[in-house]
């Protein structure tokens, strides 16, 4: 035999062992893991079909080639020496091959142990993954019940189930994250219903829309979020104090009444008031906030007595009035009064340019 069989013999074939193991365990692995079952969206988790019989005689094949490939690897590199026959062996020979076959049959025995122990395992993640699963839809279907039952509300002809039902549907918006929009645009439809002006418990629970909304969305950061508040019919509604972030859209929107507070609210992102119309009898925006905001008035109309943007920082915030009409409003800015919109944009124009203080403990960088 050639010279290089004996040194790289042993070699090559252990290699051979191992690419032949490697190719046994994952054709094991695919039959372990079993199909996708019929209706269902997931596969089965793998291991779990079949049976344990199955399975202890795939991982004792396992053991065998591999014990095969490693023994034949020795006989080869041990320069395939010839084996003594059986009369020759000694009584202390015997023993030893004795403790070598149990420790053999130990060997089946640990081998069958860890493929039970890795069945067992397999079986577990299986049932925690289908436990899972059951957790969620029940979480869904939970979800779903609170929803159904919060738009039931909101359709009541009692104020106090329609008010029950805002704040139901809030509170589902904030702990559904994947339907949280929907959640929002109900309410933000609820608001574009018509309504009689005079009715205050209509009125209330339309306050309470808005200002569930901003409170949820300020406090708990509702990214990506849009508030459509587009014609909404809105009477004495109060918003001061809130915190106005993200994209919010007063569109085409209706403010009545004797009262349309804004007085002291933080703007932030961009707020459209395009095509509004504020036929409240006071429009208050005194001492807003709106900080590399932007405010968008064009086309909105103005029909009440006065509108406050008294003590209102608009530093670095783009505002626009294009298009804006008044009728009879007084619009009171920086001390001064100014008797159309034209003026009022002119002058916040002037002072703009002229520039603003910064609003104060806010890093303009």
């Amino acid at each position: 035999m050639p010279a290089y069989l004996h040194t790289y013999g042993p070699a090559t074939a252990a290699f051979a062992a191992t690419l032949l193991l490697v190719f046994f365990l994952r054709v094991a692995r695919r039959l372990e893991r079993g199909t996708e079952r019929p209706g269902k969206h997931k596969p089965v988790k793998g291991g779990t079909r079949g049976s344990v019989g199955g399975s202890v005689v795939r991982w004792l094949v396992v053991a065998g080639v591999t014990a095969a490939a490693t023994g034949f690897g020795l006989y080869w590199l041990l320069g395939r020496p010839r084996l003594p026959t059986a009369t020759s062996f000694t009584t202390a020979e015997l023993l030893d091959l004795l403790k070598i076959g149990l420790a053999v049959v130990g060997g089946l025995g640990a081998v069958v142990a860890l493929a039970v122990a890795y069945r067992r395992q397999q079986v577990s993640e299986a049932a925690h993954d289908i436990a899972t699963r059951q957790e969620e839809r029940d979480d869904v279907k939970l979800l779903n019940e609170r929803y159904a039952k919060a738009a039931e509300q909101l359709g009541h002809e009692s104020f106090a189930v329609r008010l029950a039902g805002v704040y139901a549907m809030g509170a589902l918006a904030d702990d559904w994250e994947r339907q949280r929009q929907t959640c929002v645009e109900v309410l933000c439809g609820y608001l574009r219903s018509p309504f009689d002006e005079t009715d205050r418990a209509e009125r209330e629970v339309r306050q309470a829309i808005i200002t569930t909304l901003l409170d949820y969305s300020s406090r708990h950061k509702w990214r990506g979020v849009e508030m459509d508040f587009r014609g909404a019919e809105l009477g004495d509604v109060d918003l001061s104090e809130r915190v106005f972030d993200g994209d919010i859209s007063f569109d085409f929107a209706r403010f009545a009444g004797k009262v349309a507070d804004f007085s002291e609210t933080r703007f932030y992102g961009r707020t459209t008031f395009r095509g509004a119309s504020f036929a409240a009898d006071r429009t208050s925006f005194w001492g807003v906030t709106a900080f590399r905001a932007e405010l968008d008035f064009s086309a909105a109309t103005f029909s009440g007595e006065v509108v406050d943007f008294s003590r209102a920082t608009l530093t670095r915030t783009a505002t626009w009035f294009e298009g804006a009409e008044s009728d009879g409003c007084v619009f009171e800015y920086d001390g001064d009064s100014y008797a159309t919109v034209e003026e009022f944009a002119e002058a916040l124009r002037r002072k703009k340019d002229a520039g603003n203080p910064e609003v104060p403990g806010v890093d303009p960088d």
